[in-house]
């Protein structure tokens, strides 16, 4: 029997002992899926809003326990966990709300027109459910993009199946989780395989999933070698399917020179606060900051390398996660141009604790130095010292990231600088920040949390927001087709 052991990472102690699912396991939990996807496929939306209700309500009353069992988990503290606790509650009846009101389905309509050149029979649109869906949970948010979390209720909402594999980080909170799904759909009539999680912490589980026939997209959250490999192998199949991964980013924040002599120091603060927050663990950390050369460009970086080095150690995910970004560190420290800004400090016990790091370094070295423009996930940021008129092409050198983000005063919003500056963000970025900071994503229709190449594998599709629904739906017409024989969003 083959099994993993989920630590404490503030201590290293071990939590538990899990067992792997088998491959045959997942290929039978796959089967089943199947199986319920062509009992549901054609239920109408009340149904699948009784569905989410029931989960809603369900997760409503079982906050105390999961929130112990998170902390105790993943070190991120009750303060972070409370706050992603109400916010993946909430987003179970946004998703429900969005069903029922059907627009979703994206539904059109054109009549019969013999006249038209070609003629045209009567057509008829929608979006319906593309079927059994994975769903890889993220270490590093163990609700919100986890076993109860967007990709899962989203897939729901669209009429799919989910078949969860739980992160290894976090094992006894998925287990809660998977349990409070699986009883709320249960009780609100659906089938029992219309949810399931599998576990386990080497590749053979996650390889069996993305492999079953009966899977028809997947859903991804975190590193670009994970996701890259899991694109890689559904290119594999027979039939090839979709990869929602979303893989991280460097999410660079640039200042110019009016709004750091405006404000240099409350975007400093706030630079220091973003880039710590959650130790760094966030997809949209800010972990590039691009500061004009100068005096006042010096305080700033002094004022953000003091908040870094007296900040209290945080802690890592796990022990992979802690090894790798210290190792990365410590390259990047060797590089030619680079300097160590700022170094905090580190916890002293045996569990997975960092401290937390500002590097700084040029224009032109940033710009021809591809690792310091690799993603360093966790509390670590590059500052790039820089001529204003340089910023565009350093925004330009950096890899497809999920967000970008730009400080300036008012009255150069619509100066061609900054101008330049937004241009070359929006070639590489999904979500454009203004005076603002990245953490922090919004769950709305107009929100976007995607973005090009490495960041995403699909650019054009969201993982947050009710629009993040479209991932696991496709379009069909249906032409001169009897009304008894249309679905009922579309019959007249």
């Amino acid at each position: 029997m083959v099994t993993f052991v989920a630590r404490d990472p503030r201590t290293g102690d071990p939590l538990g002992e899990f067992v792997e699912t088998t491959p045959d396991a997942v290929s039978a939990t796959a089967v089943a899926a199947a199986e319920a996807f062509a009992q549901t496929r054609h239920q109408p939306n009340r149904a699948r809003v009784a569905w989410l209700s029931a989960i809603a309500d369900a997760f409503d009353g079982a906050g105390a326990d999961l929130l112990a069992a998170a902390d105790a988990e993943t070190a991120l503290g009750p303060a972070r966990l409370t706050g992603e606790w109400a916010r993946t509650r909430a987003q179970v009846r946004l998703f429900a709300a969005l069903v029922a009101d059907g627009s979703y389905l994206e539904t059109a309509f054109d009549g019969a027109d013999p006249d038209a050149v070609p003629p045209r029979g009567d057509l008829r649109r929608m979006l319906v459910p593309i079927g059994p869906v994975a769903n890889f949970a993220a270490s590093n948010f163990p609700f919100a993009f986890s076993v109860p979390g967007g990709d899962t209720i989203a897939a729901l909402a669209a009429g799919c199946p989910v078949i969860v594999k739980a992160h290894p980080s976090h094992p006894e909170t998925s287990r809660r989780c998977a349990a409070l799904i699986a009883g709320a759909l249960a009780a609100a009539g659906a089938p029992d395989a219309m949810f399931a999680m599998i576990e386990g912490a080497g590749v053979a589980v996650g390889a069996a999933l993305v492999m079953a026939p009966e899977i028809t997209a997947v859903a991804f959250t975190g590193s670009r070698r994970g996701g890259r490999a899991l694109y890689d192998l559904a290119a594999t199949r027979e039939i090839p399917i979709p990869v929602y991964a979303e893989m991280g980013s460097v999410n660079p924040v640039f200042v110019t020179a009016a709004a750091l002599a405006a404000r240099g120091d409350a975007i400093a603060d706030g630079f220091a606060a973003s880039m710590l927050n959650g130790t760094g663990q966030f997809c949209t950390s800010p972990g590039v900051l691009v500061v004009p050369v100068g005096d006042a460009g010096d305080g700033l970086v002094a004022r953000v390398s003091s908040a870094v080095a007296s900040a209290p150690p945080g802690y890592m995910l796990n022990a992979t996660i802690r090894d790798g970004l210290e190792d990365q560190v410590a390259h990047t420290k060797r590089l030619s141009g680079v300097v160590d800004a700022a170094d905090g400090e580190r916890a002293s016990d045996d569990g997975f604790g960092v401290g937390a790091v500002v590097l700084a370094t040029d224009a032109e070295t940033f710009i021809t130095t591809p690792a310091l423009r690799d993603e360093h996930f966790g509390p670590v940021a590059v500052v790039v010292r820089c001529d204003p008129v340089d910023m565009p092409a350093v925004a330009r050198s950096i890899p497809g990231s999920l967000t970008g983000t730009i400080h300036a005063e008012a009255d150069e919003a619509g100066g061609s600088a900054v101008t330049d500056l937004r241009d070359a963000l929006i070639e590489r970025v999904g979500r454009l920040v203004w005076n603002g900071f990245p953490t922090g994503v919004a769950i709305a229709p107009s929100m976007h949390h995607g973005g090009p190449y490495p960041a995403t594998t699909l650019s054009g599709f969201t993982s947050v927001g009710q629009a993040s629904v479209r991932r696991f739906l496709r379009p069909v017409t249906f032409q001169d087709v009897p009304q008894s024989a249309l679905p009922p969003e579309l019959r007249s």
